[in-house]
């Protein structure tokens, strides 16, 4: 499955997140989300970026925990709102 942007993401904990950009950096694929509730409501503290994963032909994501790698794709992502 494709990751799209306003799509839903639900990790294996059952975390949900909303996906609202997303970024090509260095052969990469980056999305930036947001966590939503059993409601479908947006949680505005709870903003992280995904690092899509690819196995075969299943799609996962990571989320990106390098400061300096954060600092680059939080440059790239504003500049293409």
């Amino acid at each position: 499955m494709k990751i799209q942007i306003n799509s839903i993401i639900t990790l294996s904990n059952e975390e949900q997140y909303m996906v609202l950009n997303e970024a090509n950096y260095e052969n990469n694929r980056y999305f930036l989300v947001m966590g939503i509730d059993q409601n479908k409501e947006i949680i505005s503290s709870k903003v992280a970026i995904f690092k899509e994963e690819i196995d075969q032909e299943d799609v996962y994501v990571s989320k990106v925990e390098d400061s300096k790698l954060i600092i680059e794709l939080t440059k790239l992502l504003k500049s293409q709102l």
